[in-house]
């Protein structure tokens, strides 16, 4: 678009360059979000923020959208302006498809929480186990337990699963105590009660499959 007469053209001036580097900044921060969300704020209850394939892609669209406007006022007067907008749109391609698809990717092939559910704390507070009834992409269930530092917004679940049971919902309760202050026992109604320890990593020393018949 030509500006009219006595305007100056926005694209290469100060302002024009000031604003490309917000968007680039902004751009960043798009990207980023879409990485951190599809890669790590399922260990981070509180951090969750999309977790969906769909508006994933939506975001790093939407990131790649701005970098490519920030391209184009970045400069004005050719070849720069040829080349700084070829880069931004490149940038913006490889960007957009790449965090897009890995986005989908992850959200699309994780667990959906359909119940997350508190157990047992422990003593000190310090941590707790909660129950997540999960359905994967394939819509079967899952039910793991795992150990959540209690941290505030910066509370965070591991990484590994203390209980799990594949496929299934556990047909009988499960009820957890902590018995030290990193040791956790497990009970169920039909099977003998389990303890498990965990490090300060939050990963335990075994996993223990609740849904695999006892000795098998």
């Amino acid at each position: 678009m030509s500006a009219g007469p006595g305007t100056r053209p926005l694209a290469g001036s100060g302002r024009g360059r000031l604003l490309a580097g917000l968007l680039t900044l902004l751009s960043s921060v798009l990207f980023a979000g879409v990485l951190w969300d599809a890669g790590y704020a399922r260990l981070y209850p509180a951090a969750r923020f999309l977790h969906r394939p769909l508006p994933l892609l939506g975001l790093a669209t939407l990131a790649a959208l701005t970098l490519v406007l920030a391209g184009w006022l970045a400069a004005r007067q050719p070849p720069a302006t040829t080349a700084l907008r070829s880069a931004a749109l490149g940038c913006a391609v490889l960007l957009g498809v790449g965090t897009g698809a890995w986005g989908v990717y992850r959200t699309g092939f994780a667990s959906t929480v359909e119940r997350d559910s508190t157990l047992a704390v422990s003593p000190d507070g310090r941590y707790a186990v909660v129950r997540l009834d999960t359905r994967d992409w394939k819509d079967l269930p899952h039910t793991e337990l795992r150990v959540r530092a209690r941290a505030g917004l910066l509370s965070h679940d591991a990484d590994r699963e203390l209980v799990t049971c594949r496929h299934e919902r556990p047909r009988e309760r499960i009820d957890a105590e902590f018995v030290g202050e990193r040791t956790v026992r497990f009970s169920l109604v039909d099977r003998p009660a389990v303890t498990v320890a965990f490090d300060g990593r939050l990963r335990p020393r075994h996993t223990v499959d609740i849904c695999r018949p006892p000795g098998g």
